[in-house]
């Protein structure tokens, strides 16, 4: 981990980005990609991969975090800019165990500090899946779906605790020092608080996105699987310690949107409005929008152009330019595109045939430090996993040929962005 500062570069209209120069770096951040994930072939423990440095290539080596199997992973970061994650152990003791990066070593040898565990919700036979996300404050906030019921569970880090003081100062021009009261922000007695049930919905998977308050919304599916529907829960206030702060779950599924034929995916446009993706009517994908932005509302559902194809899945992403932009792969393993460009206005490029995936699998997206994107697609038979990107920022041609970062083991992943990546000469 370097401490390195992160740069930020306003474009200008019409500028010309430079063909993937490692050492220029117009978009926004410093920052690399970074890939962990659980190995069934070396005994489930965590591993991890990466890019070199912002923009390189990737390693082509995974390594070992620790020695512990876990079964159920989520990724983050913290708000320093280190990577973090929160794993579910696989065998008694089962608790959920936080990690994230500590300073690295001599020659920029990646380090981890030690598993934090905080517990298991009391009875509980374990996770099916959990989710990381920073909160409005930037703390660290973890979500669980259960495996006896699809409850919901939540926990966080607690925040700092407000300490009155006393202090003597002496005031300008004056030789005799006076009594003042100050308060100062300390770390809290408890660094994480209880696991917390969000009831009133049993649900079947969860995704995780903020608004542009900071503040967090859950978008979970039902578990009939005949007909799946798609619930809604938001924080109603920045810093949320209990049920009161959340909203109560919400069904937005309706007959327009039929009901999800994916896994929903989230993500926050340039105009600052929660958009919420999935297949539904017609196989193909639907779309609905956070109205106002920031607000509790939602748009009617709409279509962002149709694809003529039996769609299986969508994954999206914000590009260098800040719009949207969607990828879905149909049932013959066709993989397409849509790129928004304008947000108030939902226009859109229209979808275009990129590729031909591997296999079906878990999928990611996000952008590398010159903010082109880089597309993740699982190979379930291997439990592989492989990548194309953009040739540059905001393009519409992606590579040819898929680059393979895992031929076996990897059954879960997560793709997050390192901004303390290593320093290089």
């Amino acid at each position: 981990m370097s401490d390195a500062a992160r740069v930020e570069i306003d474009l200008h209209e019409n500028a010309i980005l430079p063909a993937r120069n490692p050492e220029v770096t117009p978009f926004a951040e410093m920052s690399r990609l970074m890939m962990i994930g659980i190995d069934a072939n070396q005994q489930n423990n965590l591993l991890w991969t990466a890019q070199t440095e912002p923009n390189g290539p990737w390693s082509g080596t995974w390594e070992a975090i620790n020695k512990t199997s876990y079964i159920v992973l989520a990724t983050g970061s913290t708000t320093d800019g280190r990577v973090a994650l929160a794993a579910q152990t696989k065998s008694s003791p089962l608790a959920v165990h936080y990690i994230d990066e500590a300073a690295q070593g001599a020659g920029g040898e990646e380090r981890w500090n030690e598993p934090i565990s905080l517990g298991m919700p009391e009875g509980l036979a374990g996770f099916v899946q959990l989710e990381m996300v920073r909160d409005a404050d930037g703390r660290i906030e973890i979500f669980g779906v259960d495996d006896s019921g699809g409850n919901v569970w939540w926990i966080y880090q607690n925040p700092p605790k407000i300490v009155d003081k006393t202090e003597q100062v002496t005031p300008p021009g004056s030789t005799t020092p006076i009594t003042v009261h100050v308060q100062e922000a300390e770390p809290p007695d408890t660094p994480w608080s209880a696991w917390i049930a969000l009831p009133g919905q049993t649900i079947s998977r969860l995704t995780v996105s903020n608004d542009a308050t900071g503040r967090i919304t859950l978008i979970g599916t039902g578990q009939n699987p005949k007909a799946v529907e798609v619930y809604v829960i938001s924080q109603s206030k920045g810093t949320s310690l209990a049920t009161a702060d959340w909203s109560g779950w919400t069904r937005i599924d309706n007959a327009d949107s039929g009901t999800a034929g994916s896994r929903p995916t989230a993500v926050l446009d340039n105009e600052g409005a929660i958009n919420i993706f999935m297949v539904g009517s017609q196989a193909d994908v639907v779309q609905i929008r956070q109205q106002p932005s920031g607000g509790p509302g939602w748009s009617e559902w709409y279509r962002p152009g149709m694809t003529g194809k039996t769609l299986v899945n969508v994954t999206s992403a914000f590009a260098g330019n800040g719009q949207i932009v969607l990828v879905a792969l149909d049932e013959n393993l066709g993989l397409h595109a849509n790129y928004q460009y304008d947000a108030l206005f939902q226009q859109w490029s229209g979808w275009q045939q990129i590729g031909v995936a591997p296999d079906f699998g878990l999928t990611a997206m996000d952008y590398n430090a010159d903010g082109s994107l880089t597309y993740f697609q699982g190979e379930t038979k291997i439990n592989g996993v492989k990548m194309i990107s953009q040739v540059t920022m905001d393009s519409t041609s992606w590579t040819a040929g898929w680059t393979m970062l895992a031929d076996n083991g990897i059954f879960t992943y997560g793709i997050v962005r390192d901004l303390t990546p290593p320093e290089t000469s």
